[in-house]
């Protein structure tokens, strides 16, 4: 009985709501009525949450909300559709019934539960055409669980430190995205596609190999630049594989005083952006005068932003004249 609520309560609630906002969408799980809402705002209700195809016209994640738990159709407990022992725990069974929705991994049947729940073989899926979501409706914790494991998706194959996994975008993957490092040690793991698309995989690779300490030439660098070099790289492990300071320049630069570092990160590296908003971030405490990557520049001074928008700089006709390859890094006297 301590599911039950009153269904006056959950409608008076309901026509609070569209007064405000918009309409809650009415459902109908195995024949108990309920309305579409959040999962948090059903347990506020003391009503019961229930995933399922009855909200497809409700923002994403919504849930059905009845008012008692429905009954759980034999076939979604039946160890043909997947390994999951509703008898073992009340909270795995809840969890069960609160999802009993069947799903497909790959052609293997099985049911939509929280991976934690699952004792068999949890499969998020893509969200690709190839490989869609096993759950679409569900929180991202709800994956499909199988007995059997699915066969491995179709797409191009890529492996993040020895796991075995899929290129695709980094907002598709439900799993681990990996983009490697572009060292001989921790290769890009989907060298041929943009910044964007990593390796995903179900499993969580093991962490990446140590790096060589990087080293800040010294000889005719300021004593200064060279501590906030330190500092930037102690805050920002593997993404630098070697710095520049004082070097001869044709153009107007701080280089042949000492007073500007090069960053090297690698044409196109993911690790450029957040290391150059990283900088901008801490300019005041490293004396930066301004900071460029990727064609873009941020001066002292200026508002605090993300890289999209700072200023753009005109084209300088290569990776490394255009601040593609490194992190540019200017300094007060």
């Amino acid at each position: 009985m301590r599911y039950l609520i009153p269904l006056l309560a959950l409608t008076a609630s309901c026509t609070a709501l569209s007064a405000k906002t918009r309409r809650w969408e009415q459902c109908s799980i195995e024949g108990k009525e309920g309305h579409c809402m959040p999962p948090t705002e059903c347990k506020a209700l003391n009503g019961v949450s229930v995933a399922g195809d009855g909200c497809k016209h409700s923002p994403n994640g919504w849930q059905c909300c009845t008012a008692e738990l429905p009954l759980l159709k034999p076939s979604m407990a039946d160890d043909n559709d997947a390994d999951i022992d509703a008898d073992d725990d009340n909270d795995n069974g809840s969890l069960a019934k609160r999802a009993p929705r069947s799903c497909n991994a790959r052609g293997v049947r099985g049911v939509c539960i929280k991976k934690s729940a699952c004792k068999g073989v949890a499969t998020p899926g893509a969200g690709t055409r190839n490989d869609p979501w096993t759950c679409p409706r569900d929180p991202n914790d709800v994956w499909c669980c199988t007995k059997k494991p699915p066969p491995p998706p179709r797409g191009r194959r890529c492996s993040a430190r020895g796991v075995p996994g899929i290129c695709m975008k980094k907002s598709a993957c439900k799993g681990y995205a990996t983009p490697g490092a572009g060292t001989s040690k921790d290769p890009w793991t989907c060298p041929n596609d943009p910044n964007d698309v990593m390796c995903c995989t179900t499993k969580k690779p093991p962490p990446p190999p140590a790096a060589p300490p990087v080293r800040i030439p010294e000889s005719r660098c300021k004593r200064h630049v060279i501590d906030a070099g330190y500092k930037i790289l102690g805050a920002n492990p593997g993404k630098v594989r070697s710095v520049i300071c004082y070097g001869k320049r044709s153009n107007k630069s701080e280089h042949p005083l000492g007073l500007a570092l090069d960053l090297m990160t690698g044409a196109y590296s993911p690790n450029g952006r957040p290391l150059a908003e990283w900088i901008m971030r801490h300019a005041g405490s490293l004396k930066v005068t301004y900071v460029i990557w990727g064609q873009k520049i941020w001066e002292a001074g200026e508002k605090v932003r993300s890289w999209n928008s700072w200023e753009q700089m005109e084209n300088r006709g290569g990776v490394t004249a255009n601040h593609w390859d490194h992190v540019h890094v200017s300094f007060r006297r």
